[in-house]
């Protein structure tokens, strides 16, 4: 196993500890979905987040799985893209959220 793909593993391990934190931490300064929408009030924060960690977890399990299963470099592309997907689902969710809760 090549240094490579060491930090790819390590990269996939820590989306889901960091996706586990976002579900279940209150909120704070540091970790998060930092966007105005989700920091409307307590309950836009506990679900997006939670919607956010839910997503960063299923990032690191298919990063995993297809690591062990493809290349190292298609692992990385798969983790690459899905995690950019992630990033823009989870804030057209918080966005949502917010305008439920605004109503």
């Amino acid at each position: 196993m090549s240094s490579y793909e060491v930090f790819l593993l390590i990269a996939f391990i820590v989306s889901i500890i960091v996706g586990v934190i976002c579900m279940f931490v209150p909120k704070n300064p540091v970790v998060g979905v930092r966007i105005s929408w989700a920091e409307y009030n307590d309950k836009t924060w506990k679900k997006s987040n939670r919607f956010t960690g839910i997503l960063q977890v299923l990032v690191g399990i298919v990063s995993i799985l297809s690591w062990l299963v493809f290349s190292s470099s298609a692992a990385e592309k798969i983790f690459l893209t899905s995690l950019g997907l992630t990033i823009i689902v989870s804030i057209i969710y918080a966005r949502i959220v917010y305008n439920k809760e605004k109503k």
